[in-house]
């Protein structure tokens, strides 16, 4: 079986109207906008979870999940990039069948798109220059703290960073270049992201990082049941056989979050305790 792995940059195409997400058929049983494909918006400025090659492809732990999964239903997966916010809105209107991100599940999303099961487990995380001091949530009033628009990290700052002055931005890449030049005093973004970042930058540093109360995961169409069926089903039997601890290794350094081997209790026996 050929799998191909397309990263378009833009809009794509706009849909037929007599296209049916949710529904099935013998040549499409997984209710797909494109049968035998499934068409998977990636933010490629999210690593580890989805970043660029150098040649352009997605790659990541997301990336692997999904080519895995596809692999096992016969599927083949065109990815296109997007942002997070024109992803879950391409899912709502037909363009995508998969949100192939690191996606924080909250009840306003869930509300538009439905989630697969617990991914990972993350935290939040302030990420700062190595010259800045405030190293408490209350330390940044006044401070130009950065955040992607659409992501669960502005709920962060606007809950818990008291008077900070929220900067927003499309994409993680761009307020990673300004927190270096200088003009932002912090980016609130992911755990997994910024350490990535630090790996990049040695002028970085996580100056705070907090839980979170809610799983990392992908997203389909609300009406596509039968896809989010699938995708569970083939994430368990991956968590069963060792596959999901193997790409999860990969990507991560940490072993698994108590969230996480509470979703997937065969993760428990497989690490050791």
């Amino acid at each position: 079986m050929i799998r191909t792995r397309v990263l378009a940059v833009g809009v794509a195409a706009a849909l037929s109207l007599t296209a049916c997400g949710g529904g099935s058929s013998k040549d499409d049983p997984y209710g797909l906008e494109t049968a035998g494909t499934i068409e998977a918006a990636v933010s490629t400025d999210q690593p580890p979870f989805a970043s660029a090659s150098k040649g352009g492809a997605p790659q990541g732990f997301i990336v692997d999940i999904t080519d895995e999964v596809a692999r096992r239903l016969k599927l083949k997966v065109s990815y296109k990039a997007s942002t997070v916010p024109a992803a879950l809105q391409g899912l709502t209107s037909g363009q995508y069948d998969l949100a192939a991100s690191g996606l924080g599940v909250t009840a306003e999303r869930q509300r538009q798109v439905s989630f697969t099961k617990a991914l990972y487990w993350s935290t939040t995380a302030v990420v700062t220059r190595t010259d800045e001091s405030a190293s408490q949530v209350t330390a940044f009033g006044g401070k130009k703290v950065g955040v992607v628009t659409g992501t669960v990290q502005e709920t962060f700052i606007e809950q818990r960073m008291t008077g900070a002055k929220e900067i927003k931005f499309s994409n993680q890449n761009a307020a990673v270049s300004q927190l270096l030049s200088g003009n932002l005093d912090a980016f609130v973004v992911g755990g997994p992201d910024a350490e990535a970042y630090l790996k990049q930058y040695k002028k970085l540093k996580i100056a705070i990082s907090a839980p979170v109360d809610h799983p990392t995961s992908m997203a389909v169409q609300k009406k596509n049941t039968r896809l989010l069926q699938a995708i569970d089903a083939q994430v368990g039997a991956m968590v069963g056989d060792g596959t999901f601890l193997r790409i999860y290794k990969k990507w991560f350094t940490e072993a698994p979050a108590d969230g996480l081997v509470s979703a997937w209790p065969a993760l428990k026996s497989q690490l050791g305790s």
